[in-house]
């Protein structure tokens, strides 16, 4: 991994190892169960409650997946303790969730879980993909390729849910 401070304060990271991109992915799962975990905490509305419920067991099920992966190639790499540090400094402030979470707080909106499930989805595959652009080694490469089609397949599956519980919906739905 390689990292360089911008002028103006922005960080990049070049060259993730295969190890670091999975620890991303599984720092970044445990987030956004986090997130909705809190959520759930807040909502009101139990139809509601029960969206985030299913959502944060999608996000624990990705997260076994995750780490499933990252101790595939664990084993036998080179997994500097050092680079923890920056692997949960990246992921915190890609998903710095405080105002998503109040504002998914304060909407009366009863498909609201989804419809943040779905950003929040948006957001990681944007990381992600920015990721894989600065990524040379094909071991890297084919770990964020696995995560983004991880994520992809989750963006589709809530995508769908939420189509499904519009159509149904007798109180009108945004999409």
């Amino acid at each position: 991994m390689r990292v360089e401070i911008e002028k103006d304060g922005n960080i990049i990271i070049f060259d993730f190892s295969p190890v670091q991109a999975f620890k991303v992915a599984v720092h970044m799962e445990e987030d956004g169960i986090r997130f909705y975990e809190d959520l759930a905490k807040k909502v009101k509305d139990e139809e509601a409650g029960r969206e985030i419920r299913f959502l944060i067991q999608e996000e624990k099920e990705h997260l076994k997946t995750f780490q499933k992966c990252l101790d595939a190639v664990k084993s036998g790499a080179d997994d500097a303790f050092e680079e923890d540090d920056i692997v949960q400094y990246v992921s915190s402030k890609v998903f710095d969730t405080s105002e998503e979470l109040r504002e998914a707080s304060r909407m009366s909106h009863r498909h609201t879980a989804l419809e943040e499930a779905l950003n929040m989805e948006r957001r990681s595959i944007v990381f992600y993909e920015a990721c894989l652009s600065r990524v040379s080694d094909p071991r890297a490469r084919e770990a964020f390729a696995k995560i983004l089609s991880e994520e992809r397949g989750h963006l589709k599956k809530f995508g769908e849910l939420l189509r499904i519980k519009c159509i149904n919906s007798q109180e009108g739905c945004l999409l």
